[in-house]
């Protein structure tokens, strides 16, 4: 049948796998931190907007519904600088 071939040399190669573009390589590091800006902006205008709400008639409405709300933002904002700090140390 047929022969097997002895080689004098490993014939091993190291696997090399391609690499795919990530979501890090799209988009530019500022792109985070301005998101991250806007997010915290936007949940200190939301708490401001809800304290006076209270303030202004606390009998009428759906009382602290926007601070429930502003958790959102205020779990978005820090994930987002998080994002951008160890974006850039990679």
């Amino acid at each position: 049948m047929y022969q097997q071939q002895y080689y004098q040399s490993p014939n091993v190669r190291p696997i090399v796998q391609q690499r795919y573009r990530t979501v890090n390589d799209l988009m530019p590091g500022i792109v985070p931190g301005l998101l991250g800006v806007v997010q915290l902006f936007l949940w200190i205008a939301i708490i401001a907007l809800e304290i006076v709400s209270i303030y202004y008639d606390a009998g009428r409405g759906t009382i602290y519904a926007g601070l429930w709300c502003s958790a959102v933002f205020f779990v978005t904002w820090i994930s987002m600088f998080c994002y951008r700090k160890f974006h850039l140390n990679i």
